[in-house]
């Protein structure tokens, strides 16, 4: 059975939906009115097929509630979308549209783009008095580019390419409609001090947009359970504040990670702040972790290792190793005791082979001198380094632009297909599990990182490499055998919250935040626009009915100042894709009207009528396309 809150938000979702299209369409409907065209229908919802919610007749107009809730639309005597015959005979009629002047008739045709773009203001302000979530536009995890310009989990970032930013969606936004490759300036706050510093713009292939490698930060809150998972089973809700794992405080999310990962398939006791009406109850919850393979860790005999030099490129001030007297350029050359053969071999014995909290001895060649350093580990910073970064002691390795062999034993799929030492990988090629099914999955120049996740997720031991040895390319195929004794991780099927604040401003506060944020949304959208046609962002990205209903549910389920907010994004968005130059809509219309004001005359209408069949096409076409999208998106492909 629906929850009340569930059928509240659907409520809102059916009630916000309609208000945008009714506003678009009431404006089209109430300037006809006042340039005294007869309006026979005004729809809200598509009555395709006469499928109707409901009608009544009031004035000789006939009000729709269509069955088919994605638009709507108001017909005026003598307005035809697709020219017809009857438009000269009823271009007589003084009520109707044709009879009126090209500009009353532009004014009929940009009142809904304008409608919608005023009732945006009325949006942002209602929502600004409401109040609405935010997250800020601060640094929550770091990734190595990020952490190597100077940025720290923590720090504000207020501008990004010369604009002012003041949430994360104005950042990303920003950020993704820069050029992938291009240096990208920042300005961000630390401790009241305002620094600049130029980050690489980073665009994942896979992925339909340029994403940064630093993250928006979370909360030690409970934001999703996994059904049936081991959070499920031990009790944790929605909401919860993690405070400790076995009574060791928590202090970040990487932190809480780490605790869980280091205990896999033991009982835990999980200590969380948990709101009981006015009260926060702490509780103590009996907890334990599946075992999983250990991430980046190859779960067959590969027998091989990349050319990773163990020279330390980055110390974190005031971490353990900068304690200890760790400094960049040293080279680690043994682990208590044992010789390090690369900078991932040191990452994955400290990570997952290593006693938890026992303090580590490191070789270091600093210069020509041989020097042996305790380093305790503490507590896990927010870094995002992957193989990189040995976080809890506070150094990281330097990435590398190729994924050369560094070294290949003799009992591994490696030195059974011939790879040898020196060899560069070009590409890899193998059949993976996906959410839809098995799949064959191919990339171009991957990282050792890379590669140890495709192995993860391989569905067959086979993996096939090609690599530059010299001048001379070679195919090798990998026949890959299980290794009998993977290192393990814990895995509890949680995640977090996102940080956000309420905004929320008195009624003359409201006031300039509201008449400038419909500004912003245009320029945001005008520039995402552009993105696409620069492929600086990928088309994946347009969402059709399916998409907009299910981010304006999300949406409502949050608050309603929420979804006031998002509806004043989305009203922004109608105005601008209803006012492009394509034949069928407002813009196309408008485009007719300028050639019929400058030509002294209507454009011959078997030729209009032809740019209208195409621009329904075209208009069909992108309707398809982003369906697609949102069933892909939906589906997981």
């Amino acid at each position: 059975m629906l929850q009340f809150d569930t059928v509240f938000a659907i409520l809102k979702v059916a009630l916000g939906f309609g208000l945008v299209i009714f506003i678009h369409e009431f404006g089209h409907f109430i300037v006809a009115r006042r340039n005294g065209v007869f309006v026979e229908k005004f729809a809200i919802g598509f009555d395709f097929f006469g499928a109707k919610l409901a009608t009544w007749r009031s004035g000789g107009t006939e009000y729709v509630v269509g069955a088919f809730p994605v638009g709507g639309y108001v017909k005026m005597l003598g307005q035809h979308d697709i020219p017809a015959d009857e438009d000269s005979a009823q271009a007589m009629d003084p009520r109707s549209f044709q009879a009126k002047t090209v500009w009353q008739r532009t004014c009929i045709i940009s009142a809904g783009v304008i409608a919608n773009f005023l009732s945006a203001f009325a949006l942002c302000y209602i929502a600004l008095l409401l109040g609405h979530n935010q997250a800020p536009s601060q640094v929550g995890t770091v990734g190595y580019d990020a952490l190597d310009a100077g940025l720290r989990p923590g720090d504000i970032i207020t501008e990004v390419a010369g604009k002012d930013v003041s949430s994360w969606d104005e950042l990303i936004m920003t950020y993704a409609t820069q050029e992938p490759g291009s240096l990208v300036p920042l300005v961000y706050e630390r401790d009241g001090d305002r620094r600049a510093v130029s980050v690489k713009v980073h665009r994942d292939p896979s992925l339909p947009i340029n994403t940064p490698d630093f993250s928006a930060p979370v909360e030690l809150r409970v934001g999703s359970i996994g059904a049936g998972l081991p959070a499920d089973r031990a009790g944790l809700e929605l909401g919860d504040q993690l405070l400790a794992v076995d009574g060791q405080p928590v202090s970040s999310w990487g932190e809480f990670q780490r605790l869980i990962q280091r205990r896999p398939d033991r009982d835990i006791v999980l200590t969380v702040g948990r709101q009981v009406g006015d009260d926060v109850q702490r509780l103590d919850l009996s907890a334990h972790p599946e075992a999983r393979n250990a991430d980046l860790v190859s779960p067959y005999l590969l027998g091989m290792e990349p050319d990773q030099p163990t020279e330390v490129a980055f110390v974190g001030e005031g971490s353990p190793a900068d304690t200890a007297g760790v400094k960049v350029g040293d080279r680690i050359t043994s682990l208590d005791g044992e010789p390090v053969t690369s900078w991932y071999d040191l990452w994955r014995r400290i990570t997952w082979e290593s006693a938890e909290g026992a303090p580590l001895e490191l070789g270091v060649l600093r210069a020509d001198q041989e020097l042996s350093v305790v380093v305790a580990p503490g507590p896990r910073p927010n870094w995002a380094l992957g193989g990189l970064g040995v976080a809890e002691l506070g150094i990281a390795g330097a990435p590398q632009e190729h994924l050369v062999v560094g070294a290949v034993s003799l009992d591994g799929a490696a030195h059974q297909s011939g790879l040898q030492v020196g060899d560069r990988v070009t590409s890899l090629r193998g059949k993976i599990e996906q959410p839809g099914g098995e799949e064959v999955y191919t990339a171009a120049a991957p990282s050792w990182q890379h590669l140890l996740s495709v192995l993860g997720s391989l569905a067959e031991p086979r993996l096939e490499l090609s690599v530059l040895r010299g001048e001379d390319k070679h195919d090798l195929v990998l026949q890959l055998d299980a290794m009998a004794d993977v290192p393990k991780m814990g895995f509890l099927g949680v995640g977090p919250i996102r940080r956000e604040f309420l905004v929320q401003l008195g009624p003359v506060e409201a006031i300039a935040p509201a008449v400038v944020a419909p500004f912003r949304l245009l320029r945001d959208l005008i520039a995402g626009i552009r993105a696409m046609f620069q492929r600086r962002a990928s088309a994946k990205l347009l969402a059709g009915p399916v998409g907009i209903l299910q981010a304006t549910y999300s949406y409502a389920e949050k608050s309603t100042g929420d979804l006031l907010n998002f509806l004043a994004l989305l009203s922004v968005n109608l105005a601008v894709v209803n006012f492009l130059p394509i034949p069928i809509t407002d813009g196309g219309h408008f485009v007719f009207l300028m050639y019929e004001k400058l030509k002294g005359r209507r454009m011959d209408q078997e030729l209009e009528a032809r740019f209208q069949w195409a621009g329904l096409v075209f208009i069909l076409l992108v309707f398809l396309f982003a369906t697609f999208n949102d069933v892909g998106r939906l589906l997981g492909f």
